[in-house]
């Protein structure tokens, strides 16, 4: 199975289509995360609703920070 996180803002609201068909492979499981507070979760979700996008995760107040290093970073930052 293939993780595929996509942030909210700015990524899976402005490619709603593209969003969705990365959800319809059964082999991929798809995690909307955002910077959002949980706060406003319902809002969130009624976004995602009223955008159409299919995923099967929502996750809230992911890490903030400028730069993300991760090994698993396709095509990102490599270490030397």
């Amino acid at each position: 199975m293939n993780v595929i996180a996509i942030d909210f803002d700015g990524s899976a609201a402005s490619y709603p289509d593209k969003v969705n068909e990365l959800f319809e492979d059964k082999r991929n499981l798809i995690v909307i995360h955002t910077a959002r507070s949980r706060t406003i979760r319902d809002q969130t979700e009624k976004e995602l609703e009223k955008l159409g996008i299919h995923y099967h995760v929502l996750v809230m107040d992911k890490l903030r920070a400028d730069v993300y290093i991760d090994d698993k970073n396709a095509g990102g930052l490599r270490w030397k």
